[in-house]
């Protein structure tokens, strides 16, 4: 059936090489990554429709709780603690760029009519269509650290100022 849906998607930047420098780093990494990813989902109400590798595609009823999801996942990956030998390597270091250190996860979101289905082998929804698309490129748009949203999430938004990191 068709619904109004707003979908997230997030992905590790540069995981591919980190796996490669780094792997058992990579391992305890991708552990902090997943708990923080889950536990802000359930605060926020989100639905995890699937992952593939360390990226993530969640469902949100509303726009605001999809943000706020985003922005909270950034916030607790700042605060996590990472092992040691992941900070030596370059792009998981501290810099002059921003506040991150660690794994630097981008985050893209856009909401719209989404065509939900329930796949026959794991009763759980999966989505289609454009709104899955957007979402997606959105995310590999912007950078680590970032969350993307589209003109349609920030129209639905009615209050853009309360969307603070702490």
């Amino acid at each position: 059936p068709s619904e109004h849906a707003t979908l997230v998607f997030t992905d590790i930047q540069g995981s591919t090489r980190t796996w490669e420098v780094c792997p058992d780093a990579m391992r305890i990494a991708m552990a902090l990554h997943n708990t923080a990813m889950r536990e802000c989902l359930a605060e926020h109400g989100g639905y995890e429709v699937k992952t593939i590798g360390d990226a993530f595609m969640v469902a949100f009823e509303s726009a605001r709780s999809a943000v706020q999801f985003g922005l909270d996942v950034q916030e607790e990956l700042v605060k996590a603690d990472w092992p040691e030998s992941l900070l030596l390597f370059h792009p998981c270091s501290w810099n002059d760029k921003g506040p991150w250190c660690g794994l630097r996860v981008r985050v893209g979101v856009h909401c719209g009519e989404v065509d939900a289905q329930v796949n026959p082998l794991t009763g759980r929804y999966d989505y289609f269509g454009s709104v899955v698309n957007i979402a997606a490129r959105m995310e590999g748009a912007c950078v680590g650290g970032a969350v993307a949203v589209t003109e349609e999430v920030m129209e639905v938004l009615d209050d853009v100022a309360m969307f603070v990191c702490t």
